[in-house]
Order: structure tokens, then C-alpha cells, then sequence
């Protein structure tokens, strides 16, 4: 009877135990990958992350790999008999936490250029969540990721419209906001809220750059799914 009773008391004392919770690998950055090439017709200057998490680690190494087979496969003969320039290449990284560090947000800063006026410029972003490296989508920031875009695009407007001044043309700024998920693809997490970053011609004429709008936590916590708002509290 004694032990049956021991028994029933370890047995609950360990279901009451708190389940703990995953391990969060550290620090996000391990080193940087630098790759630097020199020919009469190109340059090429990239960096990008090594991250804790090897899943997270292959998708930033992956899209620069590839990026690159596909900037010398577009002109594999430049010589600079046509054109008197090098082309070049060049990206550069930012990197972000959030939710007590287990979410690590990566900005790959791409710039491109192969002739014209000026080169081109684009942000890629991911969202890890640093525990097993997969990307969080907005589908996982947000319960409801349709209703959220559509509360999001007026807070978004706002502020370009305020930061753009006489740059923000109406013909650009509404079409590249619409409240479809392509327009806010590039995103990250940081301590502030979520940030969305629109490259150049997006929103606004080259000039005005990329534009970038945090919109902070609490203007968004309604929206948030469970998990994302326990983390980011």
C-alpha cells in the first residue's frame, strides 16, 4: 500500500512537471562565407551567414549559390568589347532576433548590376525559428494571414506616404502595397515588431531607395497566432 502510494505520488508530481521548452541554438551567427572573384568582364563581392542551425544555414547558402550560377550563366562572355563596365555582384547581410533570440531573421542585401544607368537593387529575407531552422512564413506569424495583410496595408501606407513625401506616387505605392502576400514577402522580426522592406520600384521611383516599415507588436498582437505572440511578448 506504502509503495503503491509512492508510486502514484512521483508519478504526479513528474505529469506536473513543466515541459520544457525546445533548445534554442547560440549564438544565430556562427561565421560568414565571403566569395570574391575578379575577371576582365565581372566582380564579384558576396558575404552571407553561417548560422547555428545547419537547416537555416543551407537555405541562405543555397540561394546565394544559385544566385550566382545564374548572374555568370546570364552573360557568360562579358569581356567588355560590347560594353566598356564590369558587371558585378555584391551582397551584403543583416541579421535580427526576436522572441527571447529563438526567432533569427537574415536581410541578404543584393545588388546587381549588368549595364544601364544603375545597378539594381533587392532584399531577401528569412525568418528562422532557430530550434529546428525551418522559415517561418507569415501564415505562422498570423492566425489569419488575409485579414492580417488587409489591417497591415493601411498601417504600411501611412507611413510611406509620410517618409516618401512628394516621392510617394500613387500609380507605385498602391499597387506594390495591396494586401497580397508577393508585396510583403520580404519581412523580418526584430524586438520592435515586424519589419517589411520594398525594393526600389516597388513603392517608389529608383531614387527613393528601399523603403523599409516596422510596424510595431502591440499595433499587431490581436493578429498574432499563439505561439508567435507568447514568444514576442
Amino acid at each position: 500500500m506504502r509503495l503503491s502510494l509512492l508510486i502514484f505520488l512521483v508519478m504526479s508530481a513528474w505529469l506536473a512537471m513543466p515541459v520544457f521548452a525546445q533548445t534554442v541554438c547560440a549564438p544565430a551567427v556562427l561565421s560568414s562565407i565571403e566569395i570574391k572573384e575578379e575577371t576582365a568582364g565581372y566582380s564579384i563581392e558576396l558575404e552571407y551567414p553561417v548560422l547555428c542551425s545547419p537547416a537555416a544555414s543551407r537555405v541562405v547558402r543555397d540561394y546565394v549559390t544559385r544566385s550566382l550560377g545564374d548572374f555568370k550563366a546570364d552573360f557568360p562572355e562579358h569581356d567588355l568589347r560590347e560594353y566598356p563596365h564590369k558587371h558585378q555582384m555584391i551582397t551584403q547581410y543583416s541579421m535580427w532576433r526576436a522572441g527571447s533570440g529563438r526567432y533569427a531573421s537574415v536581410k541578404l542585401q543584393v545588388m546587381v548590376y549588368t549595364g544601364g544607368a544603375h545597378p539594381n537593387h533587392w532584399p531577401v529575407t528569412w525568418v528562422f525559428d532557430m530550434t529546428d531552422g525551418h522559415v517561418v512564413t507569415l501564415s505562422d506569424v498570423f492566425t489569419d494571414e488575409v485579414a492580417a495583410l488587409a489591417t497591415i496595408t493601411p498601417m504600411v501606407r501611412e507611413v510611406l506616404q509620410q517618409s516618401l513625401g512628394e516621392m510617394a506616387v500613387p500609380s507605385m505605392l498602391e499597387p506594390g502595397t495591396t494586401p497580397q502576400a508577393e508585396n510583403y514577402a520580404d519581412f523580418i522580426l526584430n524586438t520592435e515588431g515586424i519589419a517589411f522592406f520594398f525594393a526600389p520600384y516597388q513603392v517608389a521611383p529608383y531614387a527613393a531607395g528601399q523603403q523599409v516599415v516596422t510596424i510595431p507588436w502591440e499595433r499587431v498582437a490581436d493578429l498574432l497566432t499563439p505561439a508567435m505572440k507568447s514568444a514576442v511578448e
